[in-house]
């Protein structure tokens, strides 16, 4: 078996006929349909089903393509950096949005000034985005939140950084206050909401979650504005008036300041946060010299938000 062989398996698979794929890969019909045969006796198993309707990917292929694309992606990847020995280097670091903090940034200015020879592409997502962006081969690294549920994955190596404490939080003249102080229900508000439930999604914890947003008035009945941008959601709690669950850290000089206030007995515990990679994939130095600064900026204790 060898990567000619996987590329072959993977255009087979895409294009839906042996014909088709030949002509992407500009090799004969016979030639490929031998290539495959090739590799189904080396591993003992069979790819494809053939039927007068075309081809169908057997359940191992499904499996395999998945490991296959990343060897290949992984060898396009490794292939690039010896071509690029003398030149400029790249790496691609996902973020989760609550991550994207000043400091943050700060500290990737400084990483772009040190190493002048590296070029640092930052992409922006949720957990779950740059989870399947890492096992499509297209990030070196992930620093989001890792849900306990995929904890037992062996596709992937995760070093925790931090825990990441959410509140559900309001301006200080939202009535939510004024009710709570005169021991009263909590009527219904307007929330400002994540398209992406990450911190629920993947979370044991997943019902005292549910349990706590309810405590605060939340049901599925509240009218919500939904956004996909972290800030956006903090806008709308600030500048909006409205209520919502954001991270501590996110919100961290507000609170501090008076500007937010945290609804009593709403604190609670979201996924780690940390470094995700693939399980026995290359780490360049650069990439290992970023997380380094990463680290660093952690243990500082700064990393305080609000300025992006």
């Amino acid at each position: 078996m060898n990567i000619t062989k996987l590329e072959r398996m993977i255009a087979v698979a895409e294009c839906g006929s042996f014909r088709k794929a030949s002509l992407q890969l500009g090799m004969s019909q016979p030639a490929l349909t031998w290539s495959i045969r090739q590799l189904e006796e080396s591993l003992n198993t069979r790819l494809f089903d053939r039927g007068p309707r075309g081809i169908r990917t057997t359940p191992m292929c499904e499996r395999l393509i998945v490991r296959a694309k990343l060897i290949v992606s992984e060898q396009a990847r490794f292939v690039a950096e010896v071509e690029q020995n003398n030149r400029e280097q790249e790496i691609e670091v996902g973020v989760h949005p609550i991550m994207l903090t000043g400091d943050f940034a700060r500290c990737a200015a400084q990483f772009s000034e040190i190493s002048p020879d590296i070029r640092l592409r930052i992409r922006e997502g949720y957990s779950s985005n740059l989870l399947e962006m890492l096992q499509r081969g297209e990030l070196d690294f992930a620093y989001c939140g890792f849900p306990e549920a995929i904890a037992d994955n062996e596709n992937f190596e995760f070093e925790q950084v931090s825990v990441q404490d959410y509140s559900v939080v309001a301006r200080p003249d939202h009535p939510v206050f004024e009710e709570l102080a005169d021991g009263r229900a909590i009527g219904p508000h307007i929330w400002a909401q994540f398209d992406a439930q990450n911190i629920v999604a993947g979370n044991r914890n997943s019902d005292e979650i549910s349990m706590l947003l309810e405590k605060a008035g939340y049901s599925e009945k509240s009218k919500t504005v939904r956004s996909s941008s972290m800030s956006l959601i903090k806008l709308l709690v600030q500048e909006g008036g409205l209520l919502g669950l954001i991270a501590d850290e996110f919100i961290a000089d507000e609170l501090a300041t008076g500007k937010l206030g945290r609804i009593p007995g709403t604190q609670i515990q979201a996924a780690p946060i940390g470094f995700v990679s693939l399980s026995g994939s290359y780490e360049n130095p650069a990439a290992r010299r970023f997380k380094s600064m990463l680290r660093q900026l952690r243990r500082s204790g700064r990393n305080a938000p609000s300025r992006i």
